[in-house]
């Protein structure tokens, strides 16, 4: 037996070897050349202008054809372009099936080398790729693996490369069927992109998964507004900021059935866990998002170094406005940072439908009180609108005055506003603002300066006697704080608040510019008995029971600037003494 099997084995080695021969013998005796009419005439049926400038030479290892210096064109002309050379192979296999008269590809191999090719994009300017490289072995579509290699040079000089195992398996009626993308590597510029892809149940179910290590986001979205202008690269305080991002995503796709998404996101060190659901027969997606802890100070807009920038996290929400049908995205994060703030204990969940987002609430832990947040942003009509309801609890003022410079308050704070607005921009938003709250401030103080002293000084202008109380507390403490808020545009005005200090009342009004950040405060003083306080110092009775007013101006972070009004003053002077 054994003698009979070494006996078939060197028959059929003989038999190889005679093909090739014959094949070899075959394409000396023929000139490829004289099979050009051929070629360019059926690229011509296909549609396709083809042109072989060089020569046309037969390929033995693997069988097949190599034309050089080959030019094309699109019958469309959406696309043209040259190579230096195209191969074109077929196996011994492949011909087997094609005289069997199977549905099998007649091509095994395609190389093409150092092509050019120049894109015709409608609405667009044209877009050339040069020093194209492509290398696909054993191309077949009955499932078995084939592998296929691209590297080339688009425009602004973004270098691209591809590389990866395939498979695709066609049905009876030559339909995709089922395909996988094994080992992908993906390479544009920095950015590298590896995983696996699969597609099964006639591409109805797709599954994979996808990963980046670290890249500059920052240099990759330069690169990208090269081609989109509108596009721009955000410029942020930390010049590090998004320079280190990564991500790693696995997905289960169900075409017309229930999908999932789970994926990991990491900004700089900070890794943000999102999970999405999607029931495509109920028209359902739900987005969970979850982070332990995200520091924002790096990510402020250098035109608004005192905020987080507002676009940073914005295209998380990208796929709750694209939906067209009902959407909830649900939002945990145990704590944010930014600058001496630290909020904890975030929570929010927003829906969507047929363009109408409510956001039931977003809560969390601040200074230790609490703020809550709910509202609707309504895209239904060709000017968006939206509304916002707030409520602020038991903020301690101290911690809280610490963001500002030179602002030194004390107390509890407690705040409830509601504001609308419509408009397509900042500027017409703004201008479109409408409100009103109201505030409580329990035990208000204000740290640095005593408005009982600067009444007792304003009052000894008047008897020529300077206050008996020389140790002055450096802080004024208040009796408990109430005030309404109005909003109109970017005019924010505090009116009706009233506070006590000592046996002097405090009232008044106040406004703050929310685009200059610059405040006006008229407060006055009614001084109700003939001394300040019990220990504080006595009143002319020329002032008590007659108002004074205390004008104040700036800008937050500027130094409090408060004094009595001059006007009155003056009139005090002048008047007969009592």
């Amino acid at each position: 037996m054994n003698t009979l099997l070494k006996r078939l084995l060197k028959g059929l080695l003989a038999l190889i070897a005679f093909v090739v021969l014959g094949l070899f013998i075959a394409s000396l005796a023929i000139d490829a050349n004289r099979f050009k009419p051929e070629i360019e005439s059926a690229a011509a049926s296909a549609g396709i202008e083809l042109a072989v400038e060089g020569d046309i030479a037969w390929q033995l290892l693997p069988l097949g054809i190599a034309l050089n210096q080959v030019n094309f064109t699109l019958n469309n002309k959406s696309m043209a372009g040259n190579a230096d050379q195209l191969a074109i192979s077929v196996n011994f296999k492949t011909l087997a099936s094609l005289i069997s008269q199977s549905p099998q590809l007649p091509i095994s191999h395609i190389k093409v080398k150092n092509s050019r090719v120049l894109l015709a994009i409608p609405n667009s300017l044209p877009v050339q790729l040069s020093q194209i490289n492509l290398a696909v072995d054993n191309i077949n579509t009955q499932g078995q693996p084939f592998t296929y290699s691209i590297d080339l040079l688009a425009p602004y000089s973004v270098k691209i490369s591809s590389s990866a195992a395939l498979n695709i398996a066609l049905n009876d009626q030559q339909q995709p069927e089922s395909f996988s993308v094994n080992n992908l590597d993906l390479s544009i510029n920095d950015l590298a992109i590896k995983g696996y892809v699969e597609g099964s149940e006639g591409l109805n179910k797709i599954q994979g998964q996808l990963s980046a290590d670290s890249f500059d986001l920052i240099k990759q979205l330069r690169v990208i507004s090269r081609f989109i202008p509108e596009l721009e690269a955000p410029r942020m305080v930390d010049p590090k900021a998004l320079t280190d991002i990564a991500f790693e995503g696995f997905f289960d796709l169900v075409l017309d059935g229930f999908s999932s998404i789970q994926s990991t996101l990491i900004i700089d060190g900070q890794a943000i866990e999102i999970s999405s659901e999607i029931d495509q027969e109920n028209l359902k997606l739900y987005t969970a998002i979850s982070a332990n802890q995200l520091k924002l100070d790096g990510y402020a807009s250098q035109s608004n170094s005192g905020s987080a920038n507002p676009a940073l996290f914005a295209p998380l929400a990208i796929p709750m406005a694209l939906w067209h049908g009902q959407s909830q995205m649900e939002l945990s994060i145990a704590e944010l940072n930014i600058g001496a703030a630290s909020l904890t204990n975030i929570y929010g969940n927003l829906f969507g439908n047929q363009n109408i987002f409510r956001l039931s609430t977003l809560s969390g832990d601040l200074f230790d009180g609490q703020i809550n947040l709910s509202g609707e942003l309504n895209m239904q009509s060709k000017t968006p609108s939206f509304r916002v309801d707030s409520s602020v609890s038991n903020i301690d003022l101290n911690r809280a005055s610490k963001l500002f410079d030179d602002l030194n308050l004390g107390g509890e704070l407690n705040f409830s506003s509601n504001i609308k607005g419509s408009g397509y921009d900042g500027y017409s938003v703004m201008q479109s603002l409408v409100g009103s709250g109201q505030l409580v401030i329990n035990s208000p103080r204000y740290q640095g300066i005593n408005l009982e002293q600067t009444l007792c000084n304003a009052a000894a202008l008047f008897s020529g006697k300077m206050p008996a109380v020389k140790n002055w507390p450096e802080d004024t403490q208040l009796d408990d704080l109430t005030a309404s808020l109005s909003l109109r545009g970017d005019s924010l005005s505090v009116t009706e608040y009233s506070t006590q200090l000592g046996n002097v009342d405090f009232y008044g009004s106040s406004s703050l510019n929310l685009s200059s950040l610059r405040y006006k405060l008229n407060a006055t003083a009614l001084a109700t008995q003939s001394k300040s306080s019990a220990m504080g110092c006595t009143i002319n009775p020329m002032i008590v029971a007659r108002e004074i007013p205390f004008r104040c101006k700036g800008a937050i972070g500027e130094t409090f600037n408060c004094k009595p009004d001059n006007s009155l003053i003056k009139t005090l002077l002048l008047s007969p003494k009592l």
